[in-house]
């Protein structure tokens, strides 16, 4: 917080027998300049000590400006900041701010990659004559970016796979999906298809199986590699360009489901499933989704994963396709 302003001849300095005059702003820049070379520090500390809050216990906006002898409207913009990092920063029925945890994400656990991202973008915007700087910066980079090279990994691959797939998109070329691993079939084997479209955020493509000639919806993740054959479509015809669901399927027709969540249920379908966020509503004891799919091939996977958190609300046909799974599996 500044303070506030005062008429004074802090301005008038003595210099041997004469009074020489600072102007107010130069005084107020160098100030301003002193305190700036220590702003993103105080803010890191200030924002883990927060996170660090949030994780141990529910806490009002003004709770926390008093816990941090700060301003409303400042612990709202560490919100924001925390929900701009991708924090699950939730609000209870009391208007009391926290942050999920579950056995998987424990409240001692070390920084995440988000975490050590933030830390280290706030530490290389401070002073650069701090002599911790290039320390820390090296620590974190030893302790986050060998944790993270999978991920990264994982989307070089992923966007070579999208440049190719839309290359023979643009040229209505067949393609070869190879090792392509099939969860429904569960087998792996190379497919040919004429690719028609990709899905929601680019984590599948929807395209027409030349072997059973019917439009599928292909998971990016699951194939090994791409390679663009001579010939082009050749059942164009059939080709339907049909979006996939919150789930990641696809069909002509839509049905609403509704499912209560225990709190791990609803953080991997938060994870897994984004788009499903929209139609999630918390309620007393849980979570509970509710939103439209064109297949109940995609939430009953979901469903059977984690049969003991999860109760399927309705529709009914959605509870006899799921029983009908299981005795698949008994039989």
């Amino acid at each position: 917080m500044k303070p506030n302003a005062r008429k004074s001849n802090a301005g008038v300095v003595k210099s041997g027998t004469k009074n020489s005059k600072q102007p107010a702003s130069d005084t107020k820049s160098a100030k301003s300049k002193s305190s700036e070379s220590i702003i993103p520090q105080a803010k890191l500390l200030r924002l883990f000590q927060i996170i660090a809050v949030l994780k141990s216990g529910h806490w009002t906006i003004q709770q926390l400006a008093e816990r941090f002898d700060t301003s409303p409207r400042t612990i709202y913009r560490y919100m924001n900041l925390l929900e701009a990092v991708d924090f699950l920063v939730e609000k209870d029925f009391e208007n009391r701010y926290f942050i999920i945890t579950s056995d998987d994400d424990p409240t001692q656990a070390v920084f995440s990659v988000e975490e050590t991202r933030l830390m280290k973008k706030l530490i290389a915007t401070g002073t650069n004559d701090n002599p911790l700087k290039n320390l820390l910066l090296k620590k974190l980079s030893l302790n986050s970016e060998i944790d993270s090279m999978p991920r990264l990994f994982l989307k070089q691959r992923i966007g070579k796979l999208v440049e190719e797939i839309a290359e023979a998109i643009r040229t209505k070329k067949q393609i070869v999906l190879t090792n392509y691993h099939s969860a429904n079939s569960n087998d792996i084997r190379d497919r040919l298809v004429e690719p028609i479209h990709f899905g929601d955020n680019y984590q599948s493509v929807v395209a027409l199986d030349t072997g059973d000639q019917v439009c599928k919806q292909f998971k990016l993740d699951r194939i090994a590699s791409v390679v663009i054959a001579t010939s082009g479509y050749q059942f164009e015809a059939l080709h339907k360009k049909n979006q996939s669901d919150i789930f990641g399927m696809s069909g002509d027709s839509e049905t609403r489901i509704t499912l209560q969540l225990t709190l791990r249920a609803y953080l991997l379908l938060r994870e897994e499933f984004p788009l499903a966020i929209p139609f999630i509503t918390q309620i007393d004891d849980g979570y509970v989704f509710n939103g439209p799919v064109s297949s109940f091939e995609g939430p009953s996977r979901f469903v059977l994963g984690l049969i003991d958190e999860i109760a399927v609300v309705g529709p009914d046909s959605l509870r006899d396709f799921i029983d009908d799974k299981i005795r698949q599996r008994k039989s």
